[in-house]
């Protein structure tokens, strides 16, 4: 991207990190920021969240799954399951949030999915965290994930697809977000 994707602007000026993590604010989801690169910056996007961060010192060599398993480890030891989100989605929705935390059934994760393609965010049960913990770079979550027992939930949210890593996916995620204004 060339720059930090998480910073950039999305809804009232407000970066992608803070818009996402209001969402799930707003569903009534403690929210848990796992901070990498320009981790001082994130942190200061998120003020006036009750959002918590947690640092991933080994963000560049871990990729994805160490900033998984960062905030797997500061869960508590009673939460069923979590909610797996990259921070730089910004298309979900808070009624979509909500809707996966109805739906879930313990001992089942579960997962928005649009045109036929699993989306964000995941609800993951805890019986796939040891599964998650145990996987190593450059490894990805889903291949901890245990297929017989994930439940795909069709929804009507292509914003669940919607990832903004290049430029380009960026103007285009704004241009989608003002048709839906």
């Amino acid at each position: 991207m060339g720059e930090n994707k998480l910073l950039l602007p999305w809804q009232d000026g407000k970066p992608i990190v803070a818009h996402v993590t209001r969402q799930f604010l707003l569903a009534g989801i403690e929210a848990i920021v796992v901070t990498g690169r320009g981790a001082a910056q994130v942190r200061a996007a998120l003020t006036g969240l009750s959002a918590r961060c947690v640092h991933n010192p080994d963000f560049a060599a871990g990729g994805m799954i160490s900033s998984l398993q960062v905030g797997l480890r500061a869960l508590p030891d009673t939460m069923a399951a979590a909610f797996i989100q990259p921070a730089d989605m910004p298309g979900i929705s808070t009624a979509l949030i909500q809707q996966l935390a109805r739906e879930y059934a313990a001992g089942w994760s579960i997962a928005p999915c649009y045109g036929g393609r699993r989306g964000h965010p995941l609800l993951l049960d805890r019986s796939r965290w040891a599964a998650m913990l145990a996987l190593a770079a450059p490894a990805m979550p889903r291949e901890a994930l245990d297929k017989a027992r994930l439940r795909l939930l069709p929804v009507d949210e292509p914003g669940v697809l919607m990832d903004v890593d290049t430029p380009a996916a960026y103007q285009q995620a704004l241009a989608e977000r003002a048709v839906t204004l």
